[in-house]
Order: C-alpha cells, then structure tokens, then sequence
C-alpha cells in the first residue's frame, strides 16, 4: 500500500507539472540540486554511483525537462550519462571548478542541458574579491523563438562556518559578493549580444539562503530584485516551497535554498517537484516559461 501511495503520490506531482503547461509553445525548465551525484557522498563506491545513476536518470526522464540546471554534479562525463535518459536533451556546459587549496577539480559541479539550439556556452570561477571564494557559475545562450533565453546555473556559498565568531557575517558577505558578479556578469553579456535578440533572463540554483528572515546578514534575494530579477517563490507561501528536507533526525529544519529568479520573461511562479528523498536532500524546482505571450 506503500509502495502504491508513492507512486500515485508522484504520478500527481507529474500530472501538476505537466498541468502547468498551456500552449505547445511553453518550455519546462527544471532545476535541482542532485546530492553528491553520483552517490550520494563525495566517496560514494562504484555499485552506490550506478545506483544513484539510473534512479535519477528514470526520474528526470519522468520530468522530461526542456531545458535543465543541475549542480553537484561530479563531471561532464556524469551529467552528460544523466541527461542522455531524456531524448533531446543535450549537454552545453559543465563547469571544472578546482580547489584553491590543491587546484584539484571539486567533485561538485554545476551543469546546463536543453533540447533548444545553443548560441554559446561557458563557466567562470568567481573573481577573489574575497578570500576563500570557491565555485563559479555557468552560462548558456539558448534559441528559442522568441528570442535568446540567457540561462546561468548557480550554487552560491553554504552554510558551513556559519555557527563561528563572525562567521555568519563572512558567509553573507562573500554570498553578497558572488551575486553582485553575477549580476555584474548580466551586463557583460547584453553587451555582448546587443545585436541579438533576448527574450529574457534566467539565474537559478541552490543559494543556500532565502527570504525569510532565516539569515538576517544575508541579502541575496533583495540583491538578485533591486537587480532587476524576479523571484518566482514572491507568491508562494513557505510551507509550499520548502526546497530542502533534512534527516529525520536533524536538528535543522526543512527550509527554501533553490531558487529560480528571472526577468524579461512572463511572470509566472516556481513549483516544487515530488522526487524520492533517496535520491537528494533538495528537490526539483520546475518553471513553466510561456514563450508565446
């Protein structure tokens, strides 16, 4: 009976999803945060790494994503074996971010897939404006036709160090610091493409903050807005957009880290996507991008 409640549980998660979607026209974009993948732990076993593959091949092939972010992703050769469950979808970007301490690659990458045409497509490391500052971002240029859809796939600074002396103030300011290049970097790129057509506008990720009052040194949300961005949780009460799960017995909350701001693009609201706690600690997020209105 279990096993049944599950199933019918994500077959109306999917349903929802799909539901969303008004006109042929209309693009899925998901973004998630697959823990550790492959294997769930930076030193998963081979059997544990195939294991957390396929479930999350069979799951993502289930959301059927027209366009797709994921980070901890461990290389290119992972995310590309991910997305080729799903017919279409194709690999444009995966980020090597590496270690400032050893300059080894970081087993937690950040990838972008679609089935629409590339324009371009790269990754950057932040600029050390700050000491310590680890990871980067990735861009991709994706046609559609209404134009350009500018994609940057995010995971901003965590948590970790934030219960030390000034630690927390440390951790918003290098988060305050990652979103202003990124913001910086959207300039950079309208430049770049002034002669191209752009329909919008999409940064989402893991940011490991929120706009609940949960950090109060930490700014991003009010950032990513003054910045030109819209946050598509704005409309959504907490309780229905609590993207992370803790273990049962943690002594952390369930809360919201993964966000989906964009601009020039119709406004529409983020959705939380049912998908198997065994498989990550955050789930899904998908976006219905109305390219017809």
């Amino acid at each position: 009976m279990k096993s049944f409640r599950r199933l019918l549980s994500v077959a109306l998660f999917i349903l929802a999803f799909w539901s969303h979607q008004a006109a042929a026209a209309d693009l899925r974009f998901v973004v998630w945060n697959i823990e550790w993948f492959p294997g769930l732990r930076p030193t998963a076993s081979a059997e544990e790494a195939d294991k957390h593959m396929k479930a999350c091949q069979a799951e993502l092939k289930k959301l059927n994503p027209d366009i797709f972010v994921a980070e901890e992703i461990h290389d290119w050769a992972a995310f590309n074996e991910l997305i080729s469950a799903v017919p279409g979808l194709t690999t444009h970007v995966v980020s090597s971010f590496t270690d400032p301490a050893t300059g080894e690659l970081r087993p937690q990458q950040i990838g972008i897939a679609s089935k629409l045409p590339c324009h371009g497509a790269w990754w950057e490391p932040w600029k050390a404006n700050v000491p310590n500052i680890s990871r980067g971002f990735s861009f991709a240029a994706l046609e559609s036709p209404a134009g350009l859809i500018m994609v940057y796939g995010n995971h901003l600074k965590s948590n970790g160090g934030s219960d030390k002396p000034g630690g927390a103030q440390l951790v918003a300011d290098m988060r305050a610091e990652q979103t202003k290049q990124l913001l910086a970097h959207r300039e950079v790129i309208k430049a770049a493409f002034a002669k191209e057509k752009i329909f919008g506008w999409i940064a989402a990720g893991d940011f490991n903050t929120n706009h609940d009052g949960q950090f109060p040194l930490c700014h991003v949300v009010d950032l990513m807005t003054k910045g030109g961005y819209t946050n598509t949780w704005a409309n959504t009460p907490r309780e229905k957009r609590l993207t992370w799960r803790s273990e049962p017995d943690s002594k952390f909350e369930p809360t919201t880290f993964d966000y989906i701001f964009t601009q020039g693009i119709p406004k529409t609201d983020a959705f939380i996507i049912d998908a198997p706690r065994e498989l990550s600690d955050h789930y899904p997020v998908g976006l219905v991008i109305k390219t017809d209105s």
